[in-house]
């Protein structure tokens, strides 16, 4: 009997849930499908609808290592990682971007015009990509993290996230008033 040396292709039914699997334009095509829905369609193996993407480093990495998961009858699965968006054609780069701005929506600071204490809480006015924006945020490390080096990400109390990117960026009059009640 002779053995084959060659490696067996299986499907990601057949692969242990901690095996990683690295997506390539050759073996997979990423588009839309039945109602809008991101769909990839995996070479020899099957169409995955339903798929959404996340990322694996938002910060450091934002255009690679991106997880593209089917969440299936009984259990969400990862079809496989993106190391490198650029490397897939721009209209199935585009659809993952997409993906990826519906999952973390996210408003971008461009002015902070007041920050003060309402109801035990932070209340910010601020001005942000997408218009004007009152929020309130509670006082928590929990609340406010490291975004890169110098940027910063805050939380709501509805969960909703503001992005400063960096706070080197703001006027002294801005950093003053953000870092008056946000000083970690």
């Amino acid at each position: 009997m002779m053995m084959s040396t060659e490696p067996e292709k299986k499907s990601l039914t057949e692969l242990s849930p901690t095996q990683l699997r690295f997506l390539t334009p050759d073996m997979c095509r990423i588009h839309l499908g039945t109602h809008e829905a991101l769909h990839v369609t995996v070479k020899n193996e099957r169409i995955y609808g339903g798929v959404y993407a996340a990322y694996a480093f938002p910060v450091a990495h934002p255009d690679e290592y991106i997880s593209l998961l089917h969440t299936g009858a009984d259990e969400e699965m990862e079809i496989g990682i993106i190391r490198n968006l650029s490397e897939f054609p721009e209209d199935d780069a585009a659809l993952v971007r997409q993906a990826l701005a519906r999952r973390y929506f996210v408003h971008v600071i461009t002015l902070i015009r007041d920050v003060g204490w309402k109801y035990g809480f932070i209340h910010m006015q601020v001005d942000t990509d997408k218009g004007p924006i009152d929020f309130l945020m509670p006082w928590r490390h929990d609340r406010a993290f490291d975004y890169g080096r110098r940027g910063k990400v805050l939380i709501d109390v509805d969960e909703n996230r503001y992005l400063i990117p960096d706070l080197d960026r703001l006027s002294l009059r801005e950093l003053n008033a953000f870092q008056r009640y946000i000083y970690w």
